[in-house]
């Protein structure tokens, strides 16, 4: 059986030796790169096309966000797997939406880690024991609020999208071809099928539940019916 090719980006050098040394003893596993930030991983990967990137999600020049979002414009077909200090909600919620099948703390042991690169090998999610149990609870109140989507028309989740990025109505309104008049009366209707108080709630939903997280070009697959949150 083939092993499994690693590319190791993270921007502290005991943290990469401490895994090489640790998959060293893994006849399945082979780490052929290493990366210090994010530009380098970019790089790192594009030469060497491993099977699976191990990386940081906090590294200088190019966080693991970002990175992942550029390497899967890639036809590669990588796998990622991503290592964290922190559990917090809005990383587990973004690493979701952007593909992410693997995610372990520093603070795990070998058999997570090691779980966590077989099984996002296989295309599997996994998710550290650690913090499985927050992330189902958050996943639980995730798809609750998705599910509100469902009542809201096309029309309206595209411009809960763009409120979402920031943009005033005039803004929508010239995106989409729209008077600001209707486009004001979209997002009360928005509000009020969501029952949130103002526009700016709306946002902090759409960005909690992956939604506003979504390229701008699967937006008309997506409001018309596509699921947007688990990949």
């Amino acid at each position: 059986m083939d092993s499994i090719r690693l590319v190791i980006a993270d921007d502290h050098r005991l943290f990469r030796d401490g895994v090489k040394k640790l998959l060293e003893y893994e006849s399945d596993i082979e780490v052929i790169g290493e990366a210090g930030d994010g530009e380098e991983a970019l790089k790192v990967v594009r030469e060497k096309k491993p099977d699976i990137l191990l990386f940081d999600i906090n590294m200088p020049k190019k966080d693991g966000i970002q990175l992942v979002r550029e390497l899967n414009s890639l036809s590669h077909g990588i796998k990622f797997v991503a290592v964290s200090a922190k559990d917090d909600e809005d990383s587990l919620s973004a690493l979701s939406s952007v593909g992410v099948l693997g995610f372990v703390l520093k603070a795990s042991g070998r058999v997570e880690l090691l779980s966590a690169i077989r099984s996002a090998n296989r295309n599997q999610p996994y998710v550290d024991p650690q913090v499985a149990g927050k992330l189902l609870t958050s996943f639980s109140r995730r798809k609750e609020e998705n599910d509100q989507l469902y009542e809201l028309t096309p029309r309206e989740k595209e411009i809960l999208y763009w409120l979402a990025q920031g943009l005033s109505n005039s803004e929508v309104a010239s995106k989409m071809v729209l008077s600001e008049k209707t486009v004001k009366n979209h997002v009360s209707h928005v509000l009020k099928k969501l029952d949130l108080r103002d526009r700016t709630q709306a946002a902090i939903l759409a960005w909690r539940i992956g939604f506003a997280q979504l390229q701008p070009e699967s937006l008309h697959q997506i409001v018309n019916g596509g699921a947007f949150i688990e990949r």
